[in-house]
């Protein structure tokens, strides 16, 4: 800015030019301000705000500090390995080879081992090596097969809660086991007939239980055919289960149910020969074997059991 100075004897504002020290000074504190501002501005971006290089460099750091701590476990786990193979080394060469292993340098002499090669120890000691690689390979499927079978179950275990996987009575005996489905012997025809589900041999009023979730497509009530009749659909594949024969009936058509639900009580209505269960499994129409679909409930042996019982009843009970 210019500076004024008033002036008495012309009684008027006169412009009073800077010298050139003045602006030479002036000049001096602006530089040096900029260069101390210049400073304080590196200082705070060096600081707190790092370059799109520095940042990169940070990175780069800790990717090999990462990778640094990574090769240093592998190294120790494979420092193990290898204190394991050469107590396994000695325990072969002890205890199958009669002989103590050769410590290995660069002027080792390999006769040693063309002497155990021709040892007959030698042969069976490398095929119970291949006959060990074999089963560790096999117990890697097995181990993946039932990774990938664990997988599927955890993917699909909604679903099962609607798959009739379960008897459909509470812990029946094998006693109770009857014909399944197939060419049976009629009780009151005494021909073979075709017969579509299994039956369950109990006492008069023993309780049936759904064997899985759904809802009651129908009830009937009947002293003809199948008697007094629930039919129950499940949500899962086009599963439908029946139960007939029965005598009291405990739900109502469209009424949602789970399993192991009391549903009704074993009966002999209909053109039945004594009080059972008919239970049939049907998908999309066409019938299935109930024998398959108890894993729920049984064991291998037990399944087995089961199977032979069933397809050796050659008459049916309706």
């Amino acid at each position: 800015m210019n500076n004024y100075q008033f002036n008495e004897e012309k009684l008027e504002f006169t412009k009073v030019r800077p010298s050139i020290k003045t602006v030479l000074k002036r000049i001096f504190w602006v530089f040096l301000g900029s260069i101390g501002l210049a400073l304080v501005y590196y200082l705070i971006f060096g600081m707190f705000i790092l370059s799109p290089a520095e940042r990169n460099l940070v990175r780069e750091t800790e990717l090999m500090q990462s990778e640094y701590e990574r090769l240093s476990r592998e190294m120790g786990n494979l420092n193990k390995v290898i204190e394991e193979l050469e107590v396994r080394d000695r325990n072969i060469y002890g205890t199958v080879l009669h002989s103590t292993p050769l410590e290995l340098t660069e002027e080792v002499d390999i006769t040693h081992y063309r002497i155990l090669v021709e040892d007959p120890s030698f042969a069976l000691s490398y095929h119970a090596d291949s006959v060990i690689t074999g089963l560790e390979r096999r117990a890697a499927l097995v181990t993946r097969a039932l990774y990938m079978a664990a997988n599927q179950v955890y993917e699909q275990r909604d679903s099962l809660q609607y798959l009739p996987a379960a008897f459909p009575l509470r812990e029946p005996p094998m006693e109770a086991m009857g014909a399944t489905i197939g060419r049976r012997i009629h009780p009151f025809y005494k021909i073979p007939m075709e017969h579509t589900g299994m039956d369950f041999l109990e006492r008069l009023g023993t309780d049936v239980l759904a064997t899985a979730d759904g809802r009651v497509a129908n009830v009937f009530r009947s002293a003809r055919g199948r008697g007094n009749v629930v039919e129950i659909e499940h949500p899962y594949r086009g599963y439908k289960t029946v139960y007939a024969h029965l005598s009291d009936i405990f739900v109502r058509k469209g009424q949602y149910v789970q399993r192991g639900m009391v549903i009704a009580r074993i009966g002999s209505t209909g053109m039945s020969f004594m009080p059972h269960l008919h239970y049939e499994i049907q998908q999309n129409g066409e019938v299935r074997d109930p024998v398959h679909y108890y894993f729920m409930d049984v064991m291998p042996g037990e399944y087995r059991q089961i199977m032979l019982t069933a397809y050796n009843t050659g008459q049916s009970l309706d």
